[in-house]
């Protein structure tokens, strides 16, 4: 046998290895056949094929490609994007109302840096002075003038101050949807502290962004915040100028903060919401409690990612770009002329709603509250900014801790799958009312002077008007709940695992 044979044999199982050139140009036979067709070839006065031949002389017979993979297409090939579609896309999800609360803070946070980006383009993040039709002002200051004179960047500019606020609203309606309804609860534990963390992040990017403008409003306002950054006991002038970038208001200030405001303090929330969304594929979606008599036990029921809630979703995003668009250009947010560039005189001014409560707890904190602990000096701005907030949202993230109900019992396994209906649990809706209670008693305490209070009235006032409410709330839950026959009550709890598969559930 010719050693070029038995080195590439072709046979029916392997069609795609390399062929002798002489069974090539015969098409079949044996080898004594080739020989004779050979010699008969070089009767004829053609030329024999030689017993050597180079690499290049040797015919490859091409591989079929398999049917399905011929119809994939190019990007399937390289992608596997019905792979991706089969594992992510089939994902259900609950068609609440109440749930595209979630998304509404998602879709504003994705607004908010499509219109920042825009806005970048024109401002400028300096304080270095420039001459503009004969008057000197800050570079911050006069980019923002820019902006308010061309049309479309106003446009802009107000939508962005607007969506601000539009995702605190979502953040903070989200987060009271899952408290009342005691989806915070195992295994969600995690997810929530998440979510608290997402919250205050959002109040940080909304404070962060008020000293950008550079007016008197803005340096009156971010002064209140650098105050209590440097009452922070022992290292405050530090950790003041590190976050502030030097002693504000001065050259490194709108550096510094615009980084914060437009790449860190972004990048830590895009990271918190991807995480969040993560925990909620892993942990699958909470669903209405009238799912149970739907679904199987350990399954979702809803509507699939793709391409159904896909569309509810870019429907969505449509009508908050549009509301917004009309919200900005019937309410414009107010001019730099209002307050006018920085000067020696600090302007009279109260944070916006969502920084609010935080101002009117200063404000009613004795200023001669002043005590000394381990050689450090605790001053009423360390109390009021940072220990006071400080609190507020410990208290939110170990929610889940401190709830008995989600406390295991016996060493059950099962987990909290369903919304809990409000009224099952008067002592939470109690707590949940009066702390929202008491946050309103501060927004009045922002303007306790004007309203005619003294800070002791403020402070009776703000303590025993949020607990009779919370009392009041409770008792006439607690009275509701024991009307209500056992066979009425709602088990939140689902099961272990499911049962079985079902297609379109998750």
């Amino acid at each position: 046998m010719d050693p070029l044979e038995s080195q590439y044999p072709a046979t029916e199982k392997n069609p795609g290895a390399v062929r002798h050139p002489r069974e090539a140009a015969a098409g079949q036979g044996s080898a004594l056949d080739l020989d004779e067709r050979d010699a008969r070839a070089a009767g004829n006065g053609h030329q024999a094929l030689p017993d050597r031949i180079r690499f290049e002389d040797l015919e490859v017979a091409p591989r079929p490609v398999p049917a399905d993979r011929r119809s994939q297409g190019w990007l399937e090939d390289r992608v596997g994007v019905k792979a991706f579609n089969q594992k992510y896309g089939r994902k259900a999800f609950p068609v609440h109302t109440t749930f595209f609360l979630g998304e509404m803070a998602l879709f504003s946070f994705v607004i908010l840096v499509l219109t920042g980006i825009y806005l970048a383009l024109i401002y400028t993040p300096s304080t270095a002075e420039v001459t503009i039709n004969g008057e000197t002002l800050p570079q911050a200051y006069a980019s923002t003038q820019l902006i308010e004179s061309i049309p479309v960047a106003n446009l802009f500019r107000n939508v962005h101050h607007w969506c601000a606020h539009l995702m605190v609203i979502s953040v903070l309606l989200h987060a009271l949807r899952i408290f009342f309804q005691g989806t915070y609860r195992r295994p969600r534990e995690l997810n929530w502290a998440n979510g608290v963390a997402l919250l205050a992040l959002t109040l940080l990017a909304g404070f962060l962004g008020y000293a950008l403008p550079f007016d008197s409003y803005a340096v009156t306002a971010t002064g209140i915040g650098y105050g209590i950054a440097r009452s922070v006991p022992g290292i405050g002038n530090v950790a003041a100028e590190l976050f502030f970038g030097g002693a504000f208001p001065t050259l490194g200030s709108l550096p510094r903060l615009y980084t914060l405001h437009v790449f860190v303090v972004p990048l830590m929330l895009a990271s918190i919401i991807g995480l969040h969304l993560l925990l909620i594929i892993k942990q699958k979606h909470s669903q209405p409690g009238y799912a149970r008599k739907l679904a199987e036990p350990g399954r979702v029921l809803g509507v699939p990612l793709w391409p159904y809630q896909a569309l509810l979703a870019g429907q969505l995003l449509l009508l908050m770009f549009g509301g917004l668009f009309l919200l900005s250009a019937a309410i414009p947010i107010h001019p730099l002329d209002a307050y006018g560039p920085p000067g020696p005189n600090a302007s009279e001014v109260k944070p916006d709603w969502y920084l609010l409560w935080v101002y009117g707890f200063l404000r009613i904190i004795p200023g001669d509250l002043v005590f000394t602990v381990f050689g450090l000096n605790i001053g009423p701005e360390f109390l009021g900014g940072l220990v006071f907030p400080g609190v507020i949202f410990t208290l939110m993230a170990l929610a889940p801790w401190l709830d008995k109900t989600n406390r295991p019992k016996h060493g059950h396994g099962r987990f909290y799958q369903y919304l809990e209906p409000s009224r099952q649990n008067p002592l939470r809706v109690a707590i949940g009312v009066g702390m929202l209670a008491y946050i309103g008693m501060l927004f009045v305490a922002a303007y306790y002077t004007e309203l005619g209070f003294t800070i002791g009235q403020m402070w009776f006032l703000s303590l025993v008007i949020p607990f009779a409410i919370a009392l009041l709330v409770y008792g006439r839950g607690r009275a509701r709940l024991n009307s209500l026959p056992e066979e009425e009550r709602f088990d939140p709890m689902g099961e272990d695992a499911p049962l079985s598969t079902t297609v379109g559930a998750d």
